[in-house]
């Protein structure tokens, strides 16, 4: 399988809990067409976004790493800001959080290097 269409099927395949988790909150306040909706707009949003993302660096290439930069930005903000303060709120034992941390590192660094 070529690597676009695995990321695009994995990028679907994640898309389907992310549906539920925005549409679950509306839903259980008794509004089964706003949760829909919202869902829906949620998706478009991000298919739409991708598209841009899309024909913006194939046509201008030279802005492909700075776009990763951003997106890569992005995702470690998101990780640091609010999901690490919340899961040491959350967990009781910091040394299972932290050692949870130090495995995915270790195993995201073991297969970026073996594949």
């Amino acid at each position: 399988i070529p690597v676009g269409i695995a990321t695009g099927i994995a990028i679907s395949i994640q898309d389907v809990p992310e549906g539920l988790a925005v549409a679950l909150p509306a839903s259980a306040t008794g509004g089964a067409r706003k949760a829909t909706v919202i869902a829906v707009l949620s998706g478009l949003s991000e298919t739409l976004m991708a598209v841009l993302g899309a024909v913006l660096f194939t046509t201008f290439s030279i802005l492909l790493p700075i776009g990763m930069g951003f997106a890569g930005g992005a995702m470690l903000y998101v990780t640091i800001k609010e999901l690490v303060p919340e899961i040491y709120r959350e967990e009781h034992s910091d040394l299972k959080v932290t050692a949870g941390f130090i495995t995915g590192f270790l195993l995201m660094l073991f297969l970026d290097s073996a594949f």
